[in-house]
């Protein structure tokens, strides 16, 4: 498998014997090149230890086998299974509960996934790992971490349309169920913050 994405390519490895998967950060020919080069390896870096603290953090996401920040290269465990944006009806509100309180313990942890979409949420083997964390950020402002929670919301306004409303309450409950209902507040009161200043420049 090869799939090139818009910050990094991802292909099909081996480690140990074990299915891994190679993300890797190809130049920018529109960059200056040593500016590419220091942001690159400082993206590559970055996503290794977001996914390690999400780990920490108790949120399923792949291993990292190694790293190679000179060839801004990621190695990872290759997880066999959907992504959540093909789940639907009562499974897929059940997995949002369940994306919403995953999210809440990274928030809680002081990390925001930068990404949050049912694209990046996988099931393989009956569990649910949030996977790509090629944007996340070390933060904990409450701005941040609404984002993740407008994105997902957006997201599932776009493409899940007929499941928004279960699954929008699904996802908050399991945020709240994580992070209790004082920080939920702050969050979606930033949420709709986000939402009116969106109205606001749409209007003007």
């Amino acid at each position: 498998m090869y799939r090139r994405g818009a910050e990094a390519d991802l292909l099909e490895a081996d480690w140990g014997g074990r299915p891994a998967l190679l993300k890797s950060r190809a130049p920018k020919k529109y960059r200056h090149p040593d500016l590419d080069a220091r942001l690159r390896r400082q993206r590559t870096v970055r996503e290794a230890q977001a996914l390690a603290r999400a780990r920490a953090l108790g949120v399923r996401t792949p291993l990292v086998y190694a790293v190679d920040p000179k060839r801004c290269q990621i190695l990872m465990q290759r997880l066999r299974g959907a992504t959540l944006a093909r789940s639907r009806g009562a499974q897929f509100a059940r997995r949002c509960r369940e994306a919403g309180a995953m999210a809440a313990a990274l928030h809680a942890g002081g990390l925001a996934h930068g990404d949050l979409t049912t694209s990046n949420l996988l099931v393989s083997r009956g569990l649910l790992f949030m996977v790509d964390f090629g944007l996340a950020s070390f933060t904990h402002r409450p701005e941040d971490h609404a984002v993740d929670l407008r994105l997902f919301k957006e997201v599932l306004g776009s493409a899940h349309a007929g499941d928004m409303d279960a699954a929008w309450r699904a996802f908050v409950s399991g945020y709240r169920s994580s992070a209790g209902a004082g920080r939920l507040g702050t969050v979606l009161r930033t949420v709709a913050d986000i939402e009116a200043r969106g109205r606001y420049a749409d209007v003007v």
